[in-house]
């Protein structure tokens, strides 16, 4: 399976997500970065937009490429796959919004309200965003009037960052000590609950993945 990344920010890589799509999908993994996208989708089997420390609602060229190549390959049927600014501008190019939320979160948390336990978590947010989408699309999980999962055709965005290992955590953390203050946390607890649940949740994660291709139009493997 061809999968084409777009690594929006160096702090946000494909992660564990990328690993389980090599290891589990046998993906070959084409990433790019905003300056080496391409301008139209091509022949891969998914399109995977990561995080970023931009907001999808910026007026930057790149960032209304991309809307374009999104909403270009959800418009053919090519499942694509966002997790956190990739959610925020999937739901811009399907005719939802994103705007700064007025407050920050960061660190691990549970999800309120979920269409199924997959979506639950904990997993690790860090946004300062909100996003909204358009009321054909179904909302899979929202958290204190923030949607965190949804889906409509042939794309399913994730606010939270399932992707996220304990080396990336703390990276962020170290970059946004403001944030962790803001959520009453400190390096070490934040070093404590990805010890919690990185690894101890590894078949939550895989079955949070696996539901997201199902619901992108990727079967799981038999």
């Amino acid at each position: 399976m061809k999968v084409l990344v777009i690594e929006n920010a160096p702090s946000a890589p494909a992660g564990l997500f990328g690993a389980w799509l090599r290891e589990a999908r046998g993906a070959t993994l084409h990433v790019v970065t905003p300056e080496t996208m391409p301008d139209v989708h091509g022949d891969e089997a998914l399109i995977v937009t990561l995080g970023s420390p931009h907001g999808a609602y910026e007026d930057l060229p790149w960032i209304h490429r991309q809307r374009r190549l999104l909403a270009g390959a959800i418009s053919a049927g090519r499942p694509v796959v966002g997790i956190c600014f990739g959610a925020q501008i999937i739901a811009t190019a399907i005719g939802g919004r994103a705007a700064p939320l007025g407050r920050r979160f960061a660190g691990w948390m549970d999800v309120a309200e979920v269409a199924d336990p997959v979506w639950q978590g904990p997993w690790v947010r860090w946004h300062g965003d909100h996003l909204a989408v358009p009321d054909d699309t179904a909302v899979l999980a929202r958290d204190r009037g923030t949607v965190q999962a949804f889906h409509r055709g042939s794309a399913v965005g994730v606010q939270f960052h399932p992707e996220a290992d304990a080396a990336i955590v703390r990276d962020w953390g170290s970059k946004t000590p403001d944030w962790l203050a803001e959520n009453a946390l400190d390096t070490a607890t934040l070093d404590r609950h990805s010890t919690a649940n990185v690894a101890p949740r590894e078949a939550a994660r895989h079955a949070l993945f696996t539901e997201m291709l199902r619901r992108a139009g990727i079967p799981p493997t038999p």
